[in-house]
């Protein structure tokens, strides 16, 4: 949306003005920071992207850095950015692409329902929070569901599966707290007050804005506990599958250690210590060995190691 040109907006300081300008080349920048006065240092981040969220002053307007999240959760996380410059009585936004934030406070605002520039600017911040919540919420869903698969998969069969998913869930998360967490910074500093372009009137509502990324960022670190509590859980499950195994297999090379040391001692080449042409002592070796495993295996069954 282009509400009105660069050149227009210097002369409409009578009424709130909006300057929407979305893919900017370098040359439209220049443009806009001639015709308006915008610091080269906030243009020059303006036209990087992938900027820290933050709020500058500058000589005769602030500079606003901010985030809008598209998608819907878990495999479709899309952060948009979008720059802000505050003026006296305008209002200048560089964004690449579009999100569905922006595009409903536009709505809003050419049908005449904001009418200042601090209403303006609580309203792209105060939407694009309100689309976090979703998609927060959209990842404990998901959390949740892999603590019920864990818990589930007696066999372990989808254990890789869950792990990749709970590593990339945990990414994620990371991410959105690194970015949500700033922007408590950016709107601290709306909520106070102590931009002179807003009345203090409207410095109230940035303190409602804080709230909900103070909730947001509580609910990012809330799951991203979870997720490493799941994934204690998924590693504590397969430890506890794997000793299972070995108590198994310690169980039956114990009962095969009795057949081992019965035999070997019978299959010495000493005919004056063990009298081979003896069926008495044939036999009871072999039933000596069977008692043994059969003492063995039950032994071992009660202690539920078999």
């Amino acid at each position: 949306m282009v509400e009105h040109q660069p050149s227009e907006l210097s002369e409409l300081r009578d009424r709130p003005a909006w300057l929407d300008i979305s893919d900017p080349a370098d040359s439209d920048l220049a443009l806009v920071a001639d015709e308006l006065g915008l610091h080269p240092l906030a243009v020059e981040d303006a036209q990087h992207r992938d900027q820290r969220p933050k709020i500058d002053q500058y000589e005769g307007h602030y500079f606003l850095v901010f985030y809008a999240i598209e998608g819907s959760g878990p495999g479709s996380l899309d952060l948009r950015e979008l720059s802000i410059f505050v003026l006296q009585n305008a209002l200048v936004t560089v964004h690449q692409g579009d999100c569905t934030a922006r595009q409903a406070v536009e709505k809003r605002w050419r049908e005449g329902r904001i009418t200042t520039i601090g209403m303006l600017v609580h309203a792209l911040l105060d939407t694009m929070v309100d689309g976090y919540f979703n998609v927060i919420d959209a990842y404990g869903e998901r959390i949740d569901e892999l603590e019920l698969a864990v818990v589930d998969d007696r066999s372990g069969a989808g254990l890789r599966s869950s792990l990749n998913d709970l590593f990339a869930l945990k990414r994620d998360l990371l991410r959105l707290r690194k970015l949500v967490a700033p922007e408590r910074d950016v709107l601290q500093v709306l909520s106070r007050g102590d931009l002179g372009f807003f009345p203090r009137q409207e410095a109230v509502y940035f303190q409602d804005v804080y709230d909900h990324v103070v909730r947001v960022t509580d609910e990012i670190d809330t799951f991203r506990d979870l997720a490493s509590n799941v994934v204690d859980a998924n590693l504590a499950s397969v430890s506890n599958r794997l000793n299972e195994v070995m108590k198994v297999l310690t169980s039956v090379a114990t009962i095969l250690l009795v057949m081992t040391v019965v035999t070997s001692f019978f299959g010495q080449n000493f005919v004056t210590i063990i009298p081979y042409e003896s069926a008495t002592l044939f036999w009871g070796s072999i039933a000596f060995t069977v008692a043994a495993i059969l003492a063995l295996a039950v032994y071992f069954r009660r202690k539920d190691w078999l």
